[in-house]
């Protein structure tokens, strides 16, 4: 299978993500400096917008990211797989509302 090409904004920053590889480990692994804490889901810390491309949330139950920003394309990258190359906008995080 093809590598994946994210470029990172406004830093213009791009790194190439393996199949099946979580965006941010591959982000680490080539030395890209990208927020992040707990790498799980919980911190929101690396939550960022797709504006190109097709990104899939993993285990999106047990991540504290919404319906509502799923649908806004906004992601978890420490929990995020690419499915395309993709261009990835730093988010700001909101609280996740309690249902």
């Amino acid at each position: 299978m093809a590598d994946f090409t994210v470029r990172l904004m406004p830093s213009n920053q791009s790194f190439t993500v393996k199949n099946g590889e979580l965006i941010l480990d591959a982000a680490i692994r080539q030395d890209i400096e990208v927020p992040y804490s707990c790498r799980n889901g919980t911190c929101r810390t690396c939550l960022f917008e797709v504006k190109e491309g097709y990104v899939q949330q993993e285990d999106a139950d047990l991540c504290m990211i919404s319906e509502q920003e799923l649908e806004e394309n906004r992601r978890l990258i420490c929990m995020s797989l690419c499915r395309s190359d993709a261009i990835l906008e730093k988010a700001s995080p909101r609280r996740r509302r309690q249902v």
